[in-house]
């Protein structure tokens, strides 16, 4: 790569010709930067390729084109190879903010979320990322590409242990590499040295069991709750298992000959549910008529993701009350089904993947095809009939109550 430093005698300004750097890779790799600097060819030492004392400006420029120098020298004399941007980048400093990047990414996933799904204010991968972002600007209001070093991280989880367990300092971490990856791929930043996430994950405690067993379900469908809350749990699992996002994106178009039709909302995946709708599950949509709305449940009109955490946090107590003590949250329903089906019942579990609508993930499943639905819909009343002993009415509609 050649990198020179040269006074653009050929577009002469008010305050001189510009001070430029030349940076060619190939013919099809360079470009020609100006540095905001302008100099008089009387001003210039032509070759020095540096300011003259006698320019106007001499101690301001001189300072700033020696900075240059300097980083004109390590690219040049560095081992890694960078293309004529990402060389533009290093020598103006351009690749030295990661929050600024960080802030471009939040935006680009807001766009991302408005494009997919307007009606379901989920916040995303642009809400994680500007959550995280908050933490480490606490941390460090201002970080560079290259102070993201081994050592750093490491000091960063020293200091987060007093406060967070591993789970949430991993939480941490994921977020700062996934941008820095991204940086890299996008030529914004070229790394010299260690890769400084190597090996510097924490080592996380085992999950707790979210799934009721065959007779917490019983108990909780033998004590049945006004509470919407309560109702939405029932309904994901009488579904087969529906992701909470999955009900709460439910359409009336999602409905056809009484079986729930949908690609999953999770991710980039095309799964689609085709689950029947039984009496059980008809019951609980029957409570919620909007002629007005597209979408079968009053969930589109909150937040998604504030209310998500809502019901998460609140089936816990109302859950204990009842009089189970399981851990729960909105994931739930579904482990709740897939344990059941599948430990408790011995049923197929390629069947229940369909259910559910988990990716089979091999070739011979691609062949094979998807089940029939007179199967899938055996195995899903099966489920069903294992958890109810005998279903009691939810109490009257006007003991109905939503808390968001």
């Amino acid at each position: 790569m050649n990198i020179e430093l040269f006074l653009d005698t050929n577009r002469l300004r008010k305050n001189g010709f510009p001070i430029t750097i030349s940076i060619f890779n190939s013919q099809s790799d360079k470009c020609y930067p100006t540095t905001n600097l302008y100099a008089f060819a009387e001003d210039w030492d032509f070759e020095k390729l540096e300011p003259k004392k006698s320019h106007p400006q001499y101690s301001l420029i001189i300072s700033k084109i020696l900075e240059y120098k300097i980083k004109i020298h390590k690219v040049k004399k560095s081992n890694f190879k960078r293309t004529a941007v990402q060389a533009k980048n290093y020598i103006f400093g351009q690749d030295g903010d990661i929050y600024a990047f960080w802030e471009q990414r939040i935006k680009e996933e807001e766009k991302k979320l408005l494009n997919k799904n307007k009606a379901i204010r989920t916040k995303g991968n642009a809400g994680f990322y500007e959550t995280t972002l908050n933490v480490w600007k606490n941390y460090k209001p201002y970080l560079s590409y290259e102070e993201i070093t081994y050592d750093f991280i490491v000091r960063f989880k020293i200091e987060k242990s007093s406060t967070c367990g591993p789970s949430g300092i991993n939480t941490y971490l994921k977020a700062i590499r996934a941008i820095y990856n991204e940086a890299i791929r996008r030529g914004l930043y070229t790394r010299e040295g260690n890769y400084p996430f190597e090996k510097v994950m924490e080592k996380e405690l085992p999950t707790r069991d979210k799934y009721l067993t065959i007779e917490e379900m019983q108990l909780l469908i033998s004590k049945p709750s006004s509470h919407v809350y309560y109702k939405y749990f029932l309904l994901c699992f009488y579904l087969g298992g529906l992701d909470f996002i999955d009900l709460a994106s439910l359409k009336k178009s999602d409905i056809r000959q009484g079986r729930v039709k949908k690609v999953r909302s999770k991710g980039n995946t095309r799964e689609v549910i085709n689950n029947r709708i039984f009496p059980e599950a008809q019951r609980i949509l029957d409570f919620f008529t909007d002629e007005e709305s597209e979408y079968l449940l009053p969930i589109y009109k909150y937040n998604y993701t504030d209310y998500r955490k809502n019901y998460a946090s609140r089936i816990k107590p109302l859950f204990s009350n009842i009089g189970i003590t399981s851990h729960v949250d909105s994931k739930s329903p579904r482990y709740s089904f897939i344990h059941i089906g599948s430990m408790e019942l011995y049923q197929n579990r390629d069947i229940i993947k369909e259910l559910v609508g988990h990716a089979q993930g091999d070739t011979l499943s691609i062949y094979e095809g998807k089940f029939p639905e007179k199967i899938k819909d055996e195995v899903h009343r099966k489920i069903i009939d294992a958890v109810i002993v005998q279903e009691k009415q939810f109490p009257a509609d006007s003991e109905f109550t939503d808390i968001a």
